[in-house]
């Protein structure tokens, strides 16, 4: 997925709050790094095998995450945040089906997918309130935390995850976001910031009827015996999906 439209929409939308900021203000830019795992079970990993029938196995993880953000302090405790977010997750899948039990004879099918590992991610503009625990802008350690909301974008292969997986394709929804973490100032301009954070994306139930299959259950035999294709069914997509994670920035005060 290009970057560019994204990055550029977070400065267009982030950088012009500078130039309204008063002396009493204080704006800190972050950019930062971390990892995040899944909260729920839509990354858990299925294995199915059946003995001359069908083999298959798929598992999902996610990987690391990389943000900028710009914050406001309107004062030492009361400040808001505007960040830009992406993470990044793979995807793996084998499939051997060899054929299938009609009861009377094996229909016979040898199907066979080399093991692979798909990539995604998942972008995000969010904006948060923040509450920090401290008297001044100069205290050199204080606790701090955030919650606010805002769009994701999830980018993947279509064919390949979209349709293996169901967690959406190139789509846009709302999201809700959380974080507590501790700020170390190193100096006057430079400081740490360490996070633990917690995200919720939304998206519309789409695909074929009201089932989500799991495991082998989800390959179409009968569309298979027509059109001589791989299919799957039930794919409509969850409701939300939960993450969290942790992350670490370093942060410079204009």
């Amino acid at each position: 997925m290009k970057l560019k439209p994204f990055i550029a929409a977070f400065l267009l939308i982030g950088l012009p709050s500078l130039s309204f900021a008063a002396k009493k203000r204080e704006i800190i830019i972050g950019f930062g790094g971390g990892y995040s795992l899944a909260l729920q079970g839509t990354l858990r990993e299925y294995e199915y095998d059946y003995p001359l029938l069908i083999y298959f196995k798929e598992k999902g993880k996610l990987e690391h995450s990389l943000s900028a953000n710009v914050q406001c302090f309107f004062t030492p405790t009361l400040g808001l945040q505007l960040e830009f977010n992406q993470q990044k997750g793979s995807y793996f899948s084998h499939l051997e089906w060899y054929g299938k039990d009609l009861g009377e004879y094996i229909y016979e099918i040898n199907h066979i997918e080399e093991p692979y590992w798909e990539t995604w991610s998942l972008s995000s503009l969010t904006i948060s309130a923040l509450i920090a625990w401290r008297r001044s802008p100069r205290q050199k350690i204080y606790p701090y935390i955030s919650a606010g909301g805002g769009i994701y974008i999830f980018s993947a292969d279509k064919e390949r995850v979209l349709h293996r997986w169901r967690l959406g394709g190139k789509k846009w929804r709302e999201m809700i976001k959380i974080g507590a973490g501790l700020k170390y100032l190193i100096n006057g301009r430079l400081g740490l910031n360490l996070r633990v954070f917690g995200e919720t994306i939304y998206r519309r139930s789409v695909g074929h009827g009201q089932t989500l299959y799991i495991g082998a259950d989800q390959f179409d035999f009968e569309f298979f015996f027509y059109e001589k294709e791989i299919a799957r069914v039930g794919r409509v997509l969850d409701n939300k999906f939960s993450y969290g994670g942790f992350d670490i920035s370093l942060e410079f005060r204009l």
